[in-house]
């Protein structure tokens, strides 16, 4: 092998490495995201219940089914299971194939959602069965269509509030809107069938945009859960820019373009929450939450990968990992 191709091999091993540490941020990313809407209503309780009494409990419902739905309704049947054949096989989707973390757990997190939905479900009157689980959820959809309508601005401030609260990230720092026209900034191209439906049917978006000399977390929903839900991503989003700010611009439009396509995100929504709640049990109380974030996302592609797998097989080794980790 020639000294040229050598190099070609060592660069494209190194990208391998950082789309796959991108992969494993975006688990993270969707996994706070899809857990937090499920529960941040709760912050701003009394205010929804002015708007309509029961609201709150209906949200809880609404943000259970919709999650439901991508591990057991029509997304789950579009797009499958970490694994392909929906998650019979032990062979994982393309994508992951080279990503030791989902390739041999991104199945059994995804498993463990649905048994943590169902549970959850159980509880608040949501259907854990699947075609009725999605019934269900077009019922919730058209109410909660009814029961919000005039009522966006003030959600807008809940939803900027209650994230703000969980994250403590200034209000002026968050800009949240209920619409209907969520695509917002430079969308990437797609190509595929799932991605282009993915676009088509896309119900929210949340990034990050640069206005002036500040990052702004910006998010565009349909509904108050879905927009808390953008929120918390772009939120993540911001906290974890500094994992790849060393990269140069072409390695990291590289990276992005492989790890951040659209048809991605049901599989990392399955396992994303999962991961997420497994990772919540072992970071330090003692460190606010958007910090210990910060520091697992400048971590380089092996130690990244080391601390989940630490995370989901040995969670005293990773506690203490993360106590070293926020520490320095």
């Amino acid at each position: 092998m020639t000294e040229k191709s050598n190099e070609h091999s060592v660069w494209h091993d190194d990208l391998r490495l950082e789309i796959n540490k991108r992969l494993t941020l975006n688990l993270l990313i969707q996994g706070a995201a899809a857990h937090t809407f499920m529960s941040a209503s709760h912050l701003v309780r009394r205010e929804l219940e002015q708007i309509h009494s029961g609201l709150t409990h209906l949200y809880d419902q609404f943000a259970i089914a919709g999650q439901l739905n991508y591990s057991i309704g029509d997304i789950a049947v579009l797009y499958g299971r970490p694994n392909r054949w929906w998650g019979w096989s032990s062979k994982p989707q393309k994508p992951f194939e080279n990503h030791l973390l989902l390739a041999t757990r991104g199945n059994l997190l995804a498993r463990e959602e649905v048994r943590h939905l169902r549970t959850e479900g159980r509880q608040k009157g949501v259907s854990g069965i699947p075609v009725l689980s999605w019934i269900q959820l077009l019922r919730l959809t058209l109410k909660l269509v009814r029961l919000e309508d005039g009522h966006a601005g003030l959600l807008q401030d809940l939803a900027v509030r209650a994230v703000s609260t969980i994250w403590d990230l200034p209000e002026e720092r968050l800009d949240a809107t209920m619409t209907r026209n969520v695509a917002f900034g430079n969308l990437m191209p797609t190509t595929g069938i799932k991605a282009k439906i993915a676009r088509q049917t896309a119900v929210g978006y949340g990034g990050v945009e640069l206005r002036g000399d500040q990052f702004i977390v910006v998010a565009r929903a349909w509904f108050f859960p879905l927009l808390i839900h953008e929120l918390v991503k772009g939120t993540m989003e911001l906290i974890c820019l500094r994992g790849l700010s060393s990269l140069d611009d072409s390695t990291y439009q590289a990276v992005i373009s492989e790890a951040d396509r659209i048809e991605y995100e049901p599989w990392l929504l399955q396992a994303g929450p999962a991961m997420w709640r497994r990772l919540l049990s072992v970071v330090p109380r003692s460190v606010p939450l958007s910090r210990t974030i910060m520091m697992i996302a400048q971590l380089d592609p092996m130690s990244l990968e080391e601390l989940m797998l630490q995370v989901l097989d040995d969670p005293q080794q990773a506690t203490r990992r993360l106590d070293q980790l926020t520490s320095q």
